[in-house]
């Protein structure tokens, strides 16, 4: 049998990219033959195809803005998202899409009627069922390639870092504040950054913790005196906030896995849906009061 990169390259299209530069792609029908014949997981090949310079298609479009090498990074990583609710389930959609290969998921809680305003993965067809089983079900549906971890469990102080062991970052997607210092903890032991995103009615927040950083005290203060709920429980959580504060998670999540800075470390991003506001706050002082009215 011919070795997996002659398969690659005997596979490989000529195609043009909208701006009419060319590529050499791998289709998807061809990845999973050869997957099959070589006896290899999808990820697999895809990962070695874009080390012969060959672009699966299904990632054809994140051309240019992302390269081969970009991808490949990505398709290595592993990331967390805490939470597989309104913000969770289209972090988590995104991630799959772009190309992020292994995901933990990590969800105890089940969907119910409420969810279905906002939360991507409910449909009336799931209520009663658990989000991390259902989370992974839809990332293979999206891109078999992507290899899921499921954890149907609450993180906790006690599995906080066996539930990060081996990631390279995870995402906050909670919906109460002692969960996300409880989160925010268990990165700092891992020594991972974290990514942060809260909402609440039309507006909603995200920042980058880093290894080291005061973090979250920046913003909520200190965690016994922080509240426990934030605006969410006061003004709803509507699904244009939630899916756009997704969307600046993710953005920070590729940057921080392509080693490039991430515009919201030490800064905290404020947006208004509404009004199409935002504002970047500098997070200089530990302390509540510095952000001026950060939302949960």
């Amino acid at each position: 049998m011919s070795s997996l990169a002659e398969q690659l390259h005997a596979a490989a299209r000529e195609r043009q990219r909208p701006d009419g530069t060319a590529y050499r792609a791998l289709l998807l029908e061809d990845a999973t033959r050869i997957a099959r014949l070589s006896a290899v997981a999808l990820g697999e090949v895809e990962r070695a195809a874009l080390g012969e310079e060959i672009i699966p298609e299904r990632y054809s479009r994140n051309q240019k803005t992302l390269g081969n090498a970009d991808q490949l990074r990505l398709l290595q990583a592993r990331v967390a998202v805490i939470g597989l609710g309104g913000l969770g389930g289209t972090v988590m959609e995104i991630l799959a899409r772009i190309g992020v290969g292994r995901l933990t998921l990590v969800d105890g809680d089940c969907f119910d009627e409420s969810n279905l305003n906002r939360q991507l993965l409910s449909s009336p067809a799931v209520l009663g069922l658990a989000k991390a089983e259902i989370a992974g079900q839809r990332v293979a549906e999206i891109n078999p390639a992507v290899v899921c971890r499921i954890v149907p469990q609450f993180l906790t102080a006690d599995n906080g870092e066996e539930i990060l062991d081996g990631c390279s970052l995870a995402v906050d997607c909670l919906d109460n504040i002692p969960g996300r210092f409880t989160l925010e903890e268990a990165c700092g032991r891992r020594k991972i950054p974290l990514v942060s995103a809260a909402i609440g009615g039309t507006s909603g927040q995200a920042t980058v913790v880093l290894p080291g950083d005061d973090g979250l005290r920046r913003i909520y203060g200190a965690p016994e005196a922080a509240p426990t709920r934030g605006s969410e429980a006061s003004f709803g959580t509507l699904p244009f906030t939630a899916w756009q504060l997704a969307a600046v998670e993710c953005a920070e999540v590729v940057s921080l896995l392509l080693c490039r800075p991430a515009a919201l470390h030490q800064r905290l991003l404020l947006l208004e849906t509404r009004d199409h506001l935002c504002e970047l706050v500098q997070l200089t002082e530990t302390g509540p009061g510095q952000t001026g009215t950060p939302r949960r």
